[in-house]
């Protein structure tokens, strides 16, 4: 009788991963629920495979387009309850941004490992609010090595740690080629908001920080103060920015 039991107990458990590995992305992804405000601004489309190995034709969030999401489920995460995802998007022939990343869920949070990220700098300037209409030229490589997302607090930033750098930056503005050299960031956590600290060494004499808060708010400030080396092309920009302070500083924010 016991013998008749545990076969059929093994044959339950065979079936119903057997209709796991073969539940369609598709099902899954319509039990999601998302905040209203990311859910209207996010559109998915060309979904297939299986939920170990699944395929996005696009993703769009916002004004950004990502071509080519594949994911692929770890079998052997299931058993630590800590289901780990391994997602790639992207592709060096296609436009839009490229990279990779390790997606780690539990019931508390939401950790993100070794991402790598690649993105054409004019599709994150398009999607600011700036003072005069410009063209960034150059890519923007972000690396991520560990980042946690509290998904108990309103998806709170726990802690991260990454780099954000803008090498051989450049700016179309005013019908002038403007080079900007090196502009680097280094990634934090601050009062739950991811931030973007970047680094006081440039020459544009910028100090400026980011932020990415609960729902996918971006907001900035910081301070521009022209100095030695401040390119100047952009000098005629200036008055775009307002009246300057006591200090010689422009105030900047969006």
């Amino acid at each position: 009788m016991k013998s008749k039991i545990a076969i059929g107990v093994i044959f339950l458990l065979t079936y119903l991963g057997f209709l796991i590995a073969t539940l369609p992305t598709t099902v899954v992804l319509n039990q999601l629920s998302l905040p209203s405000k990311l859910n209207n601004n996010l559109q998915i489309s060309g979904v297939s495979g299986s939920v170990w190995d699944s395929t996005i034709a696009q993703v769009v969030v916002g004004g950004t387009r990502i071509e080519k999401v594949e994911a692929d489920l770890s079998f052997w995460s299931l058993f630590t309850l800590n289901p780990t995802l391994g997602i790639t998007f992207g592709d060096a022939f296609i436009a839009g941004p490229e990279g990779e990343l390790e997606l780690v869920l539990s019931t508390d949070k939401a950790e993100i490992n070794d991402l790598k990220l690649r993105i054409n700098a004019n599709e994150i300037a398009q999607q600011l609010t700036l003072p005069l209409p410009i063209t960034a030229q150059g890519d923007v490589e972000l690396t991520l090595l560990n980042a946690q997302i509290s998904l108990t607090k309103n998806n709170q930033c726990i802690a991260a740690t990454g780099t954000v750098n803008w090498s051989k930056a450049g700016v179309i503005a005013l019908e002038q080629n403007i080079k900007l050299g090196t502009l680097q960031a280094d990634i934090d956590c601050e009062d739950g908001a991811l931030a973007l600290i970047l680094s006081p060494k440039n020459d544009l004499g910028l100090t400026f920080n980011a932020y990415v808060r609960q729902g996918g708010n971006i907001s900035g400030n910081g301070y521009l103060k022209p100095g030695a080396k401040f390119p100047q092309a952009l000098n005629d920009a200036l008055p775009f920015l307002g009246r300057k302070d006591s200090k010689g500083r422009y105030r900047l924010s969006f």
